[in-house]
Formats: C-alpha cells, sequence, structure tokens
C-alpha cells in the first residue's frame, strides 16, 4: 500500500493547519481530533478508518469505532479530508488543497494518486433541465504504469 511519510516540520504544520480548520468551522478541538489531525498529517497515502480507531486507541483505549466514523465523516463534510470508495471499503486522504477543485486517477494496487487537473463536470456535461450541481466526485480507477507493467500473479 502507498503510505509515504512526511518530514517532522511538514507534518507539524499540516496538523496545525488541519486543527485551524476545525476551530474555523466551530468545532471543538478534542484529543480524538488532534490525533486524527496527527495521523493525516503524517501521511501522503490513504488511510483506512481501522488505522484511524488503531492510532487513537493507542491514545484513548476503548474509543468506539462509531465515534471515529463520526469523525472522519465530519471532517469531509467540513472539506478537510476526502473519502474514496474503493472495492474492499472506503478510505479517507488528507485533502489537497481547499481551493484546489480536482479529481484524480487511482492506482488500485499501490494506491498512487495523480491529479486531473481539470472538471470533466465544467467540460461538456450538461445536466437534465432544471437540475441543479450541488457537488460532485470524478475518480478513475486503474493501474498506475508501473503496477501494469508487473508480472500479474495467477
Amino acid at each position: 500500500m502507498y503510505l509515504e511519510k512526511r518530514g517532522r516540520e511538514e507534518m507539524e504544520n499540516l496538523a496545525e493547519s488541519i486543527i485551524n480548520g476545525m476551530e474555523a468551522e466551530g468545532l471543538r478541538i478534542t484529543v480524538q481530533r488532534k490525533l486524527i489531525a496527527e495521523l493525516f498529517s503524517s501521511s501522503r497515502g490513504f488511510v483506512l478508518p481501522r488505522q484511524v480507531h488503531t492510532h487513537i486507541s493507542r491514545h484513548i483505549p476503548g474509543v468506539s469505532y462509531d465515534t471515529v466514523y463520526r469523525n472522519l465523516r465530519l471532517l469531509v463534510q467540513i472539506n478537510l479530508i476526502e473519502q474514496f470508495d474503493f472495492p474492499d471499503g472506503v478510505r479517507f486522504k488528507l485533502r489537497c488543497g481547499p481551493d484546489h477543485h480536482h479529481h484524480h486517477f487511482i492506482c488500485q494496487s499501490c494506491h498512487m494518486t495523480y491529479p486531473l487537473d481539470f472538471c470533466p463536470v465544467d467540460h461538456g456535461i450538461d445536466p437534465p433541465d432544471g437540475f441543479v450541481i450541488r457537488s460532485h466526485k470524478f475518480e478513475i480507477y486503474g493501474l498506475c504504469g508501473e503496477c501494469s507493467r508487473e508480472p500479474k500473479e495467477d
């Protein structure tokens, strides 16, 4: 799984940015939310909900899975993290940037992501008459160049 780590200074700046984003939305900064900010700031790749739960459980034994999911969904709603639906379950990733709307090519093998720097909705998709688009997601799943060259296992 693609899970490259960030440097210490970059992690600290990102964690602070995530916490500031929570505060700007009026969220109370709990220990759980600080731990989530720490985990997402340390990872460049996707994070599984169970990884978030395990990370928080090290510091707060007995934390419920529901609490973890509620916090993750809340951070998606306020645009700090993004949710991706893989065939084997949901994954989360730190948002690429608050003002940078784009979509992704995602490798299903190594989970590397590549930005698609234009929005297909802005280029030729005509919604039905009277339909008002409020939000959308557009992700393309496949194999990156490196993974597509690897020999396939039987």
